[in-house]
């Protein structure tokens, strides 16, 4: 039976990968990759060669990756200067793949919590956390996610442990997320549009997980977007025109209320923002299953519709 990859939980990777096939005219070709994003079938990379759809490509993780072996072509896009080659996994290489599920998740963020946040606060949250998604719970059980909180309290129950491990988050570089590394996001209008899904969608994220802090700085949009602030401007004038956010009293860019309502009416009707959203940060009220990223091609003409209707085609 075939696996829909479009329908696995997918992390985002940015390891690299060394790439071997066999090009049409019979030779031997080879490439370093960087991953986009990861499943348990399949994997999407970055590649500055084009690979011929159905082709047989052997790939080998690099830096400790323990991924090896065999993956056929699925799909091979313009990706700006270089490719986004989605391959899905033959059977065997599946078993060298490496995937936690919970490597990408934010502690302090899948609780809703400030990273200042004191002990007792952190151990009330867990505790009605806990007995919402106890495996034993018929109705709200879930036991990917009550996993993932009991790594949270092992980590944040220590202190010790909790201050290497905010060290690391601290310390960790904050690059561009994969998605908005398309062309998509870039070129003629339909960019343009992008861009707004892509600022509102971040700002809601950042206020539903960190509500005490809800706020994004441009230096943040532009890291975070693999933009410059100026292919922003026209952007954020646009949102702030249509009142769906606004300057905070530290200069960062927050989401208000309407803007809330906004993306809440309009997320059933834009695939675009659908995945947008989805690929943000994780949290223990987020849907059961996200799905960060995906392999397929974006809609035609994304649209940013009113939320009354008006302007819908």
């Amino acid at each position: 039976m075939q696996v829909n990859m479009r329908q696995e939980r997918r992390r985002v990777g940015r390891q690299l990968y060394s790439l071997c096939w066999q090009s049409d005219d019979g030779m031997t070709r080879n490439a370093d990759a960087r991953g986009i994003d990861l499943s348990r079938s399949g994997i999407r990379v970055s590649s500055p060669q084009t690979i011929a759809v159905e082709t047989v490509v052997f790939l080998r993780g690099q830096g400790g990756d323990t991924l090896n072996g065999n993956a056929v072509v699925r799909h091979c896009l313009s990706h700006g200067d270089s490719y986004a080659i989605g391959m899905a996994f033959h059977e065997e290489t599946k078993s060298t793949v490496t995937f936690p599920e919970d490597a990408d998740i934010n502690y302090y963020t899948f609780l809703q919590v400030s990273p200042k946040a004191d002990w007792p606060t952190i151990h009330r949250i867990y505790r009605i956390m806990a007995s919402r998604f106890h495996p034993d719970n018929p109705e709200t059980g879930d036991p990917d996610k009550f996993l993932i909180l009991q790594k949270a309290l092992e980590t944040l129950s220590d202190p010790n442990k909790r201050s290497a491990y905010d060290s690391s988050l601290q310390s960790a570089d904050a690059g561009p997320m994969p998605i908005f590394e398309l062309s998509e996001f870039v070129n003629g209008i339909d960019g343009e549009v992008n861009r707004r899904l892509g600022i509102v969608s971040l700002l809601y994220n950042r206020r539903r997980t960190s509500p005490h802090s809800p706020g994004i700085s441009l230096l943040d949009l532009e890291k975070r977007m693999a933009m410059p602030r100026e292919y922003l401007e026209f952007t954020i004038w646009y949102l702030k025109s249509k009142q769906y956010v606004t300057f905070g009293d530290n200069s960062e860019l927050v989401l208000t209320a309407i803007g809330v309502d906004y993306v809440e009416a309009t997320y059933p009707k834009i695939p675009v923002l659908q995945r947008l959203l989805d690929s943000g940060p994780s949290c223990a009220t987020s849907s059961k299953s996200p799905q960060n990223g995906g392999t397929s091609p974006w809609p035609e003409k994304p649209l940013l519709p009113d939320p009354n209707g008006v302007g819908e085609n």
